[in-house]
């Protein structure tokens, strides 16, 4: 958010439509925050909230629905106030924070009126931020980030918690390529993140091919396998992604150190992976082939 004059029209209008909705909020529209309550009885709660999330939402939209989407994300902050006092009784939140691989945009998709915590992984997948609550992973908001103090550089992080989790992990072989996989464990799908321990095969060589069918799955194989071996993990991957309950991606990738491009694959029955020239077979010719196919000619 910048101090333009249009995001200081919203600013106001927060600062004259926050107390309507939410009597006893303050809005300070010179450091550009909003102070809410929660709780009951004797027992009652507040946090200062910037609101530049906000104000860069309705900078994006018509002003005449500029003031849904304040008290539908005021009332969002509340409720996240709620959720961050309940939270506590269920030990360190910091060390209870995990992560989750998901497709780029998954997050804008389906979160609320207030955004998650995550963190960008390439061009095709971002990582989002949950917190375990007994046997639930609850997403982790931006405001609930800061109402909890997890922001904080010292705070643990969630991406490290996450691979502590997965670390033993071991590689299945199956029909020519490997699979990681823990039945109904999503966190399964950081293990792409963590390519040193749980996919070192994708720092050697032309690394691999590789997909993430569904949060508790990975599949991969050489890069350089060839057609048929790229062909029918294309296919795996589009059968196990289909009708999955935690469907992750149902495309294909070349991993190689830190590259991750996507591998077209057709909508052909079955699907044939499109590979780049360089994951192609190359023909070799030798000084003695050449001289063969000359005396051929003659």
């Amino acid at each position: 958010m910048t101090g333009t004059s249009e995001a200081l029209d919203v600013v106001q209008v927060i600062a004259d439509l926050a107390p309507i909705w939410l009597p006893g909020c303050v809005v300070d529209t010179t450091e550009q925050t909003v102070e809410v309550g929660w709780g009951r009885g004797a027992l009652q709660m507040s946090a200062v909230v910037g609101v530049g999330e906000i104000v860069d939402r309705c900078l994006q939209l018509p002003q005449a629905r500029w003031a849904e989407q304040i008290e539908a994300w005021l009332r969002a902050v509340v409720a996240e106030g709620e959720l961050a006092t309940e939270e506590h009784r269920y030990g360190d939140v910091g060390e209870r924070q995990r992560a989750l691989l998901v497709q780029r945009g998954w997050s804008a998709r389906t979160a609320g009126p207030v955004a998650d915590a995550l963190l960008p992984f390439g061009d095709h997948f971002e990582v989002v931020v949950f917190v375990r609550t007994g046997a639930e992973l609850r997403r982790l908001t931006v405001v609930r980030r800061s109402m909890l103090g997890l922001g904080d550089p010292a705070a643990p992080s969630p991406v490290r918690l996450t691979l502590d989790d997965i670390a033993d992990l071991e590689a299945i072989p199956y029909q020519g390529f490997s699979i990681l996989r823990r039945d109904g464990d999503p966190l399964v799908s950081m293990a792409i993140v963590d390519r040193e321990k749980l996919l070192p095969q994708a720092s050697r060589g032309a690394g691999v091919l590789v997909g993430v069918p569904r949060l508790s799955t990975i599949a991969y194989c050489p890069a350089d396998a060839g057609q048929q071996r790229a062909d029918a993990l294309a296919q795996w991957i589009a059968e196990c992604y289909r009708d999955a309950p935690d469907q992750c991606s149902p495309d294909l990738y070349w991993l190689q150190g830190d590259h991750l491009v996507q591998v077209p694959v057709t909508l052909a029955s079955p699907p044939s992976a499109v590979l780049p020239p360089a994951l192609k077979p190359q023909p070799r010719r030798t000084w003695l082939r050449h001289l063969f196919g000359r005396a051929n000619r003659w």
